[in-house]
């Protein structure tokens, strides 16, 4: 059975917040929701706020934990309460405004360029010297994975305490099977075998109205529920996969407009292709499973064949 998201209405939110707060709390508003989580904003003694209600509070735990590491090109909403709501947990967090990246128009997104490539540098620059591990961090900020590689391999697990579970069994009897899926995963268990990595911190779900821009400026970054530690290029390689899908981004070739800028900054790329399909090839594995969890027959066969090229041919010749 397909896990539902939150189901609190703009009613329910509101009652809710009168009653933690009292009439001090105005204009509460439905901004958002995505796949775990239900989000409202409102305003309390002249604040701008937004609550999410959820059923997953290790997600709301990981914003808390990530605001720490908020900078100048890495702008990350305060978490302020964290609590039980009925059958749900809720976060309450500063509020910024903005339009989401894969939402922005042509000439809006080519003017923030200069800032997403800023905060991809900010990423990268992280320390996080005080965590450890390789792939998705806990509340704690530990990761389960002693090497870069064996976490692109647990791609492959269907944990019956994942969020998921079952997905494997799924893409065996979806339209187009496994095949593919097992193809891919062993050219990216071959590639990753003749590299070796460094630990960065990687959002990993910046296009999915989890990052907000104005007047070619990042006004916020949040979410961070999708979040690992591993190679930098991940963070690249997710818009680099899913630019089809926003004619704006796909507009301009972001790949080279990064390498160049890599280059410009004096960041060595080693095994750059390897790294980069590696982090392709896992992208499309998650969402494979993930697809296939759901019974999405058509986002499942947009991401085999958007997968598919980069099992067929290097990206650098």
């Amino acid at each position: 059975m397909v896990e539902q998201p939150s189901q609190v209405q703009l009613d329910e939110a509101s009652t809710f917040l009168v009653q933690r707060f009292g009439a001090e709390v105005s204009d509460v508003e439905h901004v958002g929701e995505g796949a775990w989580s239900r989000c409202f904003g409102f305003t309390l003694n002249g604040s701008e706020l937004v609550i999410r209600f959820g059923r997953h509070v290790d997600d709301f735990q990981r914003d808390r934990l990530a605001a720490r590491f908020a900078a100048r090109d890495l702008p990350i909403p305060q978490v302020i309460e964290i609590d039980r709501a009925a059958d749900e947990w809720y976060c309450i967090s500063t509020r910024s405004r903005g339009t989401p990246l894969e939402q922005l128009d042509a000439s809006d997104w080519q003017a923030t360029v200069p800032a997403v490539l800023a905060t991809l540098d900010a990423l990268r620059r992280t320390d996080i010297s005080t965590t450890s591990g390789y792939g998705s961090w806990n509340d704690e900020g530990t990761a389960a994975y002693a090497t870069w590689v064996g976490y692109l391999a647990s791609v492959m697990d269907d944990s019956p305490d994942s969020r998921t579970h079952g997905w494997k069994r799924r893409l065996v009897d979806s339209s187009i099977g496994d095949e593919s899926f097992c193809r891919a995963f062993d050219l990216m268990v071959e590639l990753a075998a003749t590299f070796r990595v460094g630990r960065h911190l990687v959002h990993n779900d910046l296009l999915n109205r989890n990052v907000l821009a104005s007047q070619g400026q990042i006004t916020a970054v949040f979410d961070w529920g999708c979040s690992i530690y591993g190679d930098f290029l991940y963070e690249l390689a997710t818009i680099v996969f899913w630019a089809p899908w926003h004619p704006a981004i796909e507009q301009r070739d972001f790949l080279s407009v990064s390498l160049e800028h890599y280059r410009d900054m004096g960041v060595e790329l080693p095994d750059l292709d390897a790294r980069l399909r590696c982090c392709l090839l896992h992208i499309g594995l998650v969402h494979l499973a993930y697809n296939a969890f759901l019974g999405d027959g058509e986002t499942l066969r947009a991401t085999d064949r958007r997968m598919a090229r980069f099992v067929d041919a290097a990206l650098f010749r």
